[in-house]
């Protein structure tokens, strides 16, 4: 179903549409999206009003959504709404740094995914989880294009802005964690899409009379990528599954597949690059949107290092 949909809504033509208008996203695409598919309360239970599936079923979501660069705000709004059922359009705002005394929240969070479209924020910090109205007294939120042109980042300024507490700093943690493993599973999504368009391109492609796919230096390089993916896959379902059905493993786990997928991503959309040839590095070819948000992807959260080291502290391994 949800290829489907990519295949009428997310063609290259419409999301190239989407990245040059002035909203930067598709408005019809996410209609449908929320209003009459539901797919954002896809892990919401039905007492909430949302499909009662698990976060293995939001996972499959994300992941579609990421093999076809869907110009929307799809995966922060589906993550708040995993985390704490509410506005059809959420924000996380990850703030390390922000204060809170007395219930009311001061400071500034940077590279919030799509916040200036949120209806609503979900405020993680280190002091606990919190919910703020996207009207707020105090509150500014400010979009810009970054370097994928198919996601807009998004600083939230908090001048004295009253917040309503959800959780604690326990649950602030799982937030976070579950908007690593979205990253990862979305990323996994783009990294099967540039894997399948560089395959099919070895297909047909031909040098000296025969398909390029044929020479053994690239369907050495394309195999290694499938080889690849297939870890990257494995390794964000199970930290999916984490989220659902094993609480105690996801923090280490989700930080363990942010970093695995985004640096598979990395990998597979730059080889997707290279591997297509002189028409892989032209503005017209698709390859340099999918390899902008692989970039972006490494990025957000910190990198594989980043990453890394916080498994290791979590595992206790120093």
């Amino acid at each position: 179903m949800l290829r489907d949909i990519a295949e009428d809504h997310c063609t290259p033509e419409r999301v190239r549409a989407a990245i040059d208008s002035d909203a930067g996203y598709d408005a019809e695409l996410w209609r449908l999206v929320c209003d009459e598919l539901g797919l954002v309360a896809i892990a919401v239970p039905e007492a909430d009003g949302g499909a009662g599936g698990s976060f293995v079923d939001a996972a499959i979501v994300l992941e579609e959504s990421g093999r076809g660069l869907w110009p929307v705000p799809l995966l922060p709004s589906l993550v708040a709404a995993s985390v704490a059922a509410g506005a059809p359009t959420a924000a996380v705002v990850v703030g390390d740094d922000l204060e809170i005394s007395d219930g009311v929240l001061t400071g500034t969070a940077t590279h919030v995914i799509d916040g200036h479209r949120a209806e609503r924020l979900l405020v993680a910090t280190p002091h606990g989880l919190y919910s703020v109205d996207a009207g707020a007294s105090g509150l500014t939120v400010t979009g810009a294009r970054s370097l994928d042109l198919t996601r807009w980042l998004a600083t939230a300024e908090f001048a004295g802005v009253a917040v309503e507490p959800i959780g604690d700093a326990a649950a602030a943690a799982r937030a976070v964690d579950v908007l690593r493993v979205a990253l990862a599973v979305e990323a996994v999504g783009a990294a099967r899409h540039c894997l399948d368009e560089t395959v099919g391109y070895l297909k047909t492609r031909e040098q000296f009379g025969r398909p390029i796919g044929s020479f053994q230096a690239l369907a050495h390089r394309a195999a290694d990528l499938a080889v690849t993916l297939e870890a990257a896959q494995s390794t964000a379902y199970y930290a999916a599954w984490a989220v659902a059905d094993s609480p105690e493993e996801l923090p280490v786990v989700a930080p363990l597949a942010k970093a695995v997928c985004a640096d598979a991503f990395a990998t597979i959309a730059a080889e997707t690059i290279q591997m297509h040839g002189g028409i892989g590095f032209t503005w017209e070819h698709d390859a340099h949107l999918y390899f902008k948000r692989a970039t972006l992807t490494k990025a957000l959260l910190g990198d594989a290092h980043v990453q890394r080291k916080l498994v290791a502290t979590r595992a206790g391994l120093g």
